[in-house]
C-alpha cells in the first residue's frame, strides 16, 4: 500500500475515534436536557466513547505492529535470498 494511503488510512481510525467520543458525549448532553437526568446521560455517552476509541486505536495498534512485522520479515527474507 502506497505511503500517502498508509497516512490517510490511519489518520482516518483516528479521527474517527475523537468523533465517536464528541457524538457520544453530545447525544448524552442532548438526552439529559429533553429528560432532565442532568450528568447521567453525558458521562455514560462519554464512556462510551471513550470505551469505543480505545478499542479503535487498541485496533490500529495490533494493524500498525502486525504491518511492521510484516516488513521485517520481507526485509529479513530480501537479506538471506541477497547473502544466497
Amino acid at each position: 500500500m502506497a505511503a500517502i494511503a498508509q497516512a490517510y488510512r490511519t489518520s482516518h481510525e483516528i479521527l474517527s475515534g475523537a468523533i465517536g467520543i464528541a457524538v457520544l458525549a453530545g447525544l448524552g448532553y442532548w438526552l439529559d436536557a429533553r429528560l432532565h437526568w442532568s450528568p447521567v446521560l453525558t458521562v455514560s455517552g462519554s464512556i462510551l466513547g471513550f470505551a469505543a476509541a480505545g478499542v479503535s486505536l487498541r485496533r490500529l495498534l495490533h494493524r500498525l505492529d502486525r504491518e511492521e512485522q510484516q516488513k521485517e520479515h520481507r526485509q529479513a527474507d530480501s537479506m538471506k535470498a541477497r547473502n544466497e
